[in-house]
């Protein structure tokens, strides 16, 4: 962090200059910092920059997503994960992010429908209290 920090606030990072860049060249240049890997610049360049074609190969929730969307017999590799996502071109992006809200999504509403014994009924089927 000291050292991403050290460059923005040197110069050496000049966000108009790196906005400006295409995604691989963002990837290079900032996967040189220590700690930053291109699952967080893929990442930023998602959220941060809103860059519409953009896939995260490496992250596993994606690679879950894929392996049940496509029903695969196995986790995708995250190159097969990119091999699959170059038909999601121009918007590699956007089927990323419904990749992850179905997964999401999903886990959210087992999450929901798990009835902890310790909990009263009513609280549990969201009822007013007791």
């Amino acid at each position: 962090m000291r050292d991403l920090a050290e460059r923005w606030s040197d110069g050496r990072f000049d966000p108009t200059a790196l906005a400006a860049r295409s995604d691989d060249d963002l990837i290079a240049e900032l996967t040189e910092v220590p700690g930053i890997g291109p699952w967080t610049v893929q990442g930023a360049l998602i959220i941060a920059l809103g860059r519409e074609d953009v896939v995260l190969p490496g992250d596993l929730a994606l690679r879950k997503a894929v392996r049940a969307a496509y029903r695969l017999d196995h986790l995708p590799t995250p190159d097969e994960v990119v091999s699959i996502a170059e038909n999601w071109r121009p918007y590699r992006s956007l089927a990323t992010a419904y990749l992850f809200s179905a997964v999401f999504e999903g886990a959210g509403q087992a999450a929901a429908n798990h009835h902890d014994p310790a909990m009263p009924a009513h609280l549990a089927d969201g009822e007013p209290g007791a």
